[in-house]
C-alpha cells in the first residue's frame, strides 16, 4: 500500500548536510502551519515556536549547545567537534520548540513530539531535509550554558515555558536512505 503520508515516513530521514541556500519564507510559514495542526491534549497547544534564519543566531545556539555538551559529555563533545563542531550541519532554518512548564508535563512533552513530526513530515514532502536536535536544549539551560537565559531572551521564549527540542530544516546537500523499519516489538492481537 502506498500513498503520500506513508511514502513520506518512509522516506524520511536525518539530514546531516544542508547546502547554504535558504529556506523559502513560503516554505518556512507552510511548516510553521504544520506544527500548529498538530493534537493536543484537550486542545491546548503547550507549545512555543521560534523560527529562526539568522545565521549569525543558530551558530551562538550551537556554540552554546557545544559548550553544554563539554559540560555534560567530553567524549561526545569531542565526536562532535571531530565531525567539524556544527550540530546542525549548516541548516539555513531552525524551529526552537518550547512548551509550557505545569504539572503533567508528560503529555506536554509529548504533544511536542507530535509537533516534531508534522513538521518533519511536512518538510520533508517539501522537499527539505530535517534534524530532529535534543542537543540543542543545552544552549537554553543554565545548568549546561551560564548565559543560557541571554537565548532565551534572544528567541523570546515566554515565561512559564521551556526549550524542548529544535529541528533543523534546509536543502539536503546529500541525501541517504532511511533507516531500515524493525518489525519485531510489533505484536498483533486477534
Amino acid at each position: 500500500m502506498t500513498n503520500a503520508v506513508l511514502d513520506a515516513i518512509a522516506q524520511r530521514y536525518s539530514c546531516r548536510s544542508y547546502t547554504d541556500e535558504p529556506v523559502a519564507k513560503a516554505d518556512l510559514d507552510a511548516l510553521a502551519l504544520a506544527a500548529v495542526q498538530a493534537p493536543s491534549a484537550n486542545g491546548a497547544a503547550p507549545w512555543y515556536l521560534a523560527i529562526i534564519t539568522n545565521h549569525d543566531l543558530i551558530q551562538e545556539i550551537n556554540a552554546a549547545a557545544l559548550q553544554g555538551l563539554k559540560k555534560r559529555d567530553a567524549a561526545a563533545h569531542e565526536r562532535a567537534l571531530a565531525r567539524g563542531g556544527d550540530l546542525f550541519y549548516n541548516g539555513r532554518a531552525l524551529i526552537v520548540v518550547a512548551i509550557k512548564q505545569a504539572e503533567g508535563s508528560i503529555p506536554k512533552a509529548l504533544d511536542a513530539g507530535i509537533l516534531v513530526q508534522n513538521v518533519t513530515l511536512a518538510a520533508h514532502s517539501l522537499g527539505l531535509g530535517t534534524l530532529i536536535n535534543g542537543l540543542s536544549a543545552m544552549a537554553f539551560s543554565s545548568e549546561y550554558f551560564p548565559e543560557a537565559d541571554r537565548l532565551v531572551n534572544a528567541v523570546a521564549i515566554p515565561e512559564g515555558y521551556a526549550m524542548s527540542i529544535a529541528i533543523v530544516v534546509g536543502h539536503p546537500d546529500k541525501t541517504r536512505a532511511p533507516h531500515t523499519p524493525d518489525l519485531t516489538p510489533v505484536h498483533f492481537f486477534a
